[in-house]
């Protein structure tokens, strides 16, 4: 988006010009400032074994310079994010864990006996150091990315997490639920605006049965092809049909408008 909105700004059309210069004004808005960055999206991206970091790192430095201090601190924020997240999936996850293994030593006819797994992960961190407890995000970070075949759509990133689920437990959680989100609310933003077309403050008792039927079926005949508009229904044009559609909302909600107005009216008048 960035490089073709800058591509767009050295238009020598004003009216392309003038555009780019409005989008890259928005653009701006929501990518240059930190403060309205959304790092959820930077995350995601971090999540995709065949990325990792280094994705990350090329695309900005292609906008703002590769060894730019502005790259370093957003790569910085990404990965502190990041390690947030995990520590909050950790921490939920740890609480029923915790609530099972409440002792890591029993007694037995009087003897103590010890938990063989908890020992030697103890043994462990003393002989081996902090490297047993290195979290999933940093072996995650720390190992290879998987192999990028170029033009290739197919790869399976879900698919990748859930093979690794042993390997990254907790981590593979997380990835499930942010790669999980849709990118836009577009789709559920348009169907909220489809349902005030018909369900407004004028007309609102109908039926929820009634109001999904005039919903669906406005959907679909507002679907129908360019091509088959022109065709016959029932000897009327289905384009006709479409514009009759809309006038008939437009005059409905004129009327209960107008009955609104009158019930408000009479009820100052008594």
């Amino acid at each position: 988006m960035h490089a073709i909105i800058s591509e767009m700004s050295l238009e020598s059309d004003e009216i392309k010009k003038k555009m780019a210069n409005s989008m890259k004004t928005k653009f701006d808005k929501y990518w240059e400032n930190l403060a309205n960055m959304n790092l959820l999206l930077y995350v995601a991206l971090v999540l995709d074994p065949r990325n990792k970091m280094f994705n990350l790192s090329y695309c900005l430095g292609l906008i703002h310079g590769e060894d730019s201090e502005k790259v370093k601190e957003i790569v910085k924020l990404v990965e502190k994010s990041l390690v947030e997240l995990y520590n909050n999936y950790k921490m939920k996850m740890d609480k029923p864990i915790e609530r099972k293994n409440t002792s890591s030593s029993s007694t037995v006819d009087g003897e103590k006996v010890i938990d063989l797994e908890d020992g030697y992960l103890k043994y462990l961190e003393k002989k081996c150091g902090t490297e047993v407890n290195t979290s999933e995000v940093e072996i995650y970070l720390r190992d290879g990315t998987e192999k990028k075949i170029k033009g290739d759509d197919a790869y399976d990133v879900l698919g990748w997490w859930k093979l690794n689920t042993k390997k990254f437990l907790i981590l593979s959680k997380l990835a499930r639920h942010v790669l999980g989100m849709p990118i836009s609310t577009v789709a559920s933003e348009s169907a909220f605006s489809t349902g005030g077309r018909v369900i407004d403050q004028y007309r609102s008792s109908l039926t929820p049965k009634t109001a999904e039927s005039l919903i669906c079926v406005q959907d679909s005949v507002r679907s129908i092809s360019t091509d088959l508009q022109g065709s016959q229904l029932y000897g009327v044009q289905l384009e006709d049909v479409v514009d009759n559609l809309e006038k008939i909302e437009e005059d409905m909600s004129h009327e209960n408008k107008i009955s609104k107005d009158s019930f408000i009216e009479d009820e100052d008048w008594d």
